[in-house]
């Protein structure tokens, strides 16, 4: 049966496709309430996002451990009422005329938490709510939301900020959350009973038991290897292409604002894609086309070059680019649900973030480097280089 069907799936999609739209204005309006209204300076900027990467660092493995052993609903729930009430009280202290840089540092880690421990409860809910054969177009619709999220919710973001200043644009990014946890609390099905600790296990072992399972399957771990590098080559990629886009193709502003959100269609459809990719090839066959066709893409960007032919070299590379990678994504996201035990789906979902979240910035300081040693173009066609490196990594069934 499709999950089309599927009452309390449709609820959770409804209320994770509206969270991760509130999500995505709010990405683009903390940082300019952080400019306008607090007064912060770039690099008090630059440290929100910091405060991001270094509280999944942290995180993930002790709030993956926690997550695995209670009831995922109340988890869920949870971390959807404390981020609406982080950012409730951002346009309540700036009313007050108190609202700090200290105050928003404390929103980015409470919020990063909060999506550590969502993500990881959202991963394992979903295999107890869809049965096996869903899980892949369950994925599919998920991922599929998010690339729609990435795409439209910068321009929303932009659109409320001119209608409602940042401050008035952060509570609809509040009320989202809300809007998630009705939609979780209104789930019907019975939650399976949860995981029980085993008591001869060391503190050490219960945290790294994801990792330790995923490194020692033969299949899971070349896909996280190859998840890590291809992430990372495109964050190499993200490093310097603004400046190629903006200096040395000298394309305009708003160009360049296509480039980044109007490509991201591209995963929409390529989720959509996935469950037929998967039906005809193989979850594992399925996922190591998609990765092999991703990569080269990507090579048009580099080789472009100023003026209206460059841009649609640009955008259609990018938008190919990222096709492929939304059908491997939910690919890979269902495959892994599949191969998971039941007792380690928090920890094996939160793996996946902590491996991200430690290596883009050693592939973006690359980038960078490169860059300056050589220049935009030579960076770019490396990291498309990597990108294809990542598929070779992945095995063929």
């Amino acid at each position: 049966m499709s999950v089309r069907g599927h009452t309390d799936f449709r609820r959770l999609w409804t209320g994770l496709a509206i969270s991760q739209l509130g999500s995505a204005v709010g990405m683009v309006a903390l940082p300019v309430i952080a400019v306008t209204v607090v007064g912060a300076s770039t690099f008090q900027v630059a440290l929100l996002s910091a405060l991001t990467a270094i509280t999944t660092a942290l995180l993930a493995f002790p709030l993956g451990s926690h997550v695995e052993f209670k009831r995922k609903r109340a988890i869920l729930i949870t971390a959807d009422v404390i981020r609406f009430t982080c950012l409730a009280s951002v346009p309540i202290a700036a009313l007050l005329g108190v609202l700090t840089f200290a105050h928003l540092g404390v929103i980015a880690v409470v919020n990063a938490a909060c999506q550590i421990a969502f993500a990881a409860a959202a991963q394992a809910h979903l295999k107890a709510l869809v049965s096996a054969q869903q899980l892949i177009e369950a994925n599919s619709r998920l991922e599929s939301t998010r690339w729609l999220g990435i795409s439209a919710g910068p321009s929303l973001g932009g659109a409320l900020i001119g209608l409602l200043t940042a401050v008035g644009s952060l509570v609809i990014d509040a009320l989202s959350f809300l809007v998630s946890a009705l939609a979780v609390r209104t789930l019907r099905t019975p939650e399976p009973a949860q995981p029980v600790r085993d008591e001869h296990s060391s503190r050490r072992a219960e945290l790294f038991a994801g990792w330790r399972f995923a490194w020692e399957h033969p299949t899971l771990r070349p896909i996280l290897i190859s998840w890590v590098t291809f992430a990372g080559a495109s964050s190499m990629a993200a490093s310097v292409s603004a400046v190629f886009y903006l200096r040395d193709l000298h394309f305009d502003a708003w160009q360049y604002g296509l480039l980044m959100g109007v490509p991201s269609l591209g995963g929409f459809f390529g989720a959509r894609l996935a469950p037929k990719l998967v039906a005809r090839l193989g979850a594992v066959r399925a996922l190591w086309w998609a990765s092999l066709l991703r990569g080269p893409w990507y090579f048009l960007i580099p080789a472009a070059f100023p003026g209206t032919l460059g841009l649609l070299m640009c955008g259609f590379g990018f938008g190919m680019v990222l096709l492929f990678a939304g059908a491997a994504n939910s690919t890979m996201a269902g495959y892994r649900q599949l191969q998971t035990p039941d007792h380690l789906m928090a920890r094996v979902a939160t793996l996946w973030s902590f491996a991200t979240t430690v290596t883009q910035p050693l592939f973006i300081l690359l980038g960078g480097l490169m860059a300056t040693w050589t220049d935009t173009r030579t960076s770019l066609f490396t990291a498309a280089g990597v990108m294809c490196a990542a598929a070779i990594l992945l095995p063929r069934r």
